[in-house]
């Protein structure tokens, strides 16, 4: 009989899922999860931070797979400024230990963050702002917003 983490992996594979971000859960504890997801060809995704150390990126690196989220700012989602040239001198610092993608959010409000951050990140990852737009917009009108929105994302990451 499978356990109750084991099948709900599976059924999260089941249902199409392909990556986990895991936002608690400290590396060095979820070796056996990190297996479980990748046995049904999941990832697991971790997120550091400008005050992660440079075991805590270590440890990472050796459960994390598809891709590491690097969350720009101190703070929560939405606030603050986005300092590039502070996300420009941390990966390569990441890149020492971490040898998947980086993909860098928090404080990606534009196109033009977006480009610079495009530069020298593997991925871009905007996820307040968007939702500002869509929460913003009138009536029958969200999806037009966002698409507008991620075009100009997209032409911007292109121009990279």
């Amino acid at each position: 009989m499978l356990s109750t983490a084991a099948k709900k992996t599976k059924d999260a594979a089941a249902a199409g899922v392909d990556g986990v971000l895991v936002v608690d859960y400290p590396p060095e504890e979820c070796v056996d999860f990190a297996a479980a997801l990748r046995a049904h060809q999941m990832d697991l995704i971790f997120l550091l931070a400008p005050t992660s150390t440079d075991k805590r990126m270590q440890q990472v690196a050796e459960v994390a797979s598809g891709y590491v989220y690097y969350v720009s700012l101190k703070g929560v989602t939405g606030s603050g400024a986005l300092d590039t040239d502070e996300v420009e001198a941390m990966l390569p610092r990441i890149r020492q230990f971490v040898h998947i993608p980086v993909g860098v959010g928090f404080g990606i409000r534009d196109a033009a963050t977006a480009k610079t951050i495009g530069k020298v990140a593997d991925a871009v990852v905007i996820g307040s702002k968007l939702l500002q737009l869509i929460e913003a917009a009138p009536a029958g009108k969200a999806a037009d917003e966002a698409r507008l929105f991620m075009h100009g994302i997209r032409q911007a990451l292109d121009s990279v």
